[in-house]
């Protein structure tokens, strides 16, 4: 048996050591999250002595089951919001990537460039304009803005360029329309891509926190993101039940992980290609 390098064993040791050190606060937040508030105190960073559920259960109960009800925003507000924009970055994509029309690449720059300019920045304009068409406190204002997202475009166009146009071009050999060979050729190939974009903009929107607090202020409308700083049983700013804090954030990386595990290989498989195609 081949006797293993120094060197490879160190590398391995060192990647333990990063990913113990990467898993500490998720553990400390899991295990906090099952302990009661006076084991919390004690030992913070240790496993519990005797894990409850109760704080799931006080969560659940917070202020009438708003908790509840913001979960549930949040999943309806992320999950349409991605497939908005997988939907309109592919149509997007594809245009850019294979037809040939008068203004293209001087249009796909100036989008680029608007990629620029800071969030921030557009967050006057944007609650001036909503607010005119009334749609403040409403899911519409938590969803359709940003479906036009152009790093998603930058995103699919890179890599439906890599697509060999030999494919299409049999395919309007046999007489296809357009749409059928997006819907039959471009996007079964484009999978991989799909996936990757489909993580990052779920991840995106479920973490959202200043757009909607700005555009939002009632509260059942509101993504958990909002509601979870706020959480406070007594009513003083300074008693933070951190026990109820870490079963709340326990709860919230859930569906992250969900989607992690549903499209990690996608995900990976995007990684892989654009370093082997170069």
């Amino acid at each position: 048996m081949r006797k293993p390098h120094p060197t490879t064993i160190l590398m391995h040791v060192i990647l333990i050591l990063v990913c113990l050190l990467l898993l500490y606060p998720v553990f400390v937040m899991v295990a906090g999250s099952l302990k009661t508030a006076e084991e919390l105190a004690l030992n913070a960073s240790g496993l519990p002595k005797t894990p409850v559920l109760e704080n799931f259960r006080r969560l659940f109960n917070f202020n009438s089951g708003l908790i509840i009800r913001t979960y549930a925003n949040s999943i309806f507000v992320a999950t349409s919001y991605t497939g908005l924009v997988v939907a309109v970055a592919s149509l997007a994509g594809f245009a850019f990537a294979k037809f040939r029309f008068w203004g293209r690449d001087v249009l796909f720059l100036l989008l680029l460039i608007t990629m620029m300019i800071p969030v921030e920045l557009n967050i006057t304009p944007l609650y001036l304009f909503f607010s005119r068409l009334g749609w403040l406190n409403t899911y519409r204002v938590q969803i359709i803005p940003g479906i036009a997202n152009v790093f998603s475009l930058f995103l699919m166009r890179q890599y439906m360029v890599t697509i060999p146009d030999s494919l299409i071009e049999a395919a309007r050999i046999d007489s296809a329309g357009d749409f059928f060979i997006f819907r039959k050729i471009i996007i079964p190939v484009s999978v991989p891509a799909i996936g990757a974009l489909a993580i990052l903009q779920f991840l995106s929107k479920w973490n959202e926190l200043l757009f909607p607090k700005i555009m939002l202020t009632k509260e059942r409308l509101m993504p958990i993101m909002v509601i979870l700083p706020t959480l406070n049983e007594i009513d003083s700013a300074r008693s933070v039940p951190w026990e109820l804090v870490l079963a709340g954030c326990t709860l919230v990386t859930l569906p992250l992980i969900i989607v992690f595990l549903i499209f990690q290989d996608k995900f990976l498989s995007s990684v892989t290609l654009g370093a082997v195609k170069g």
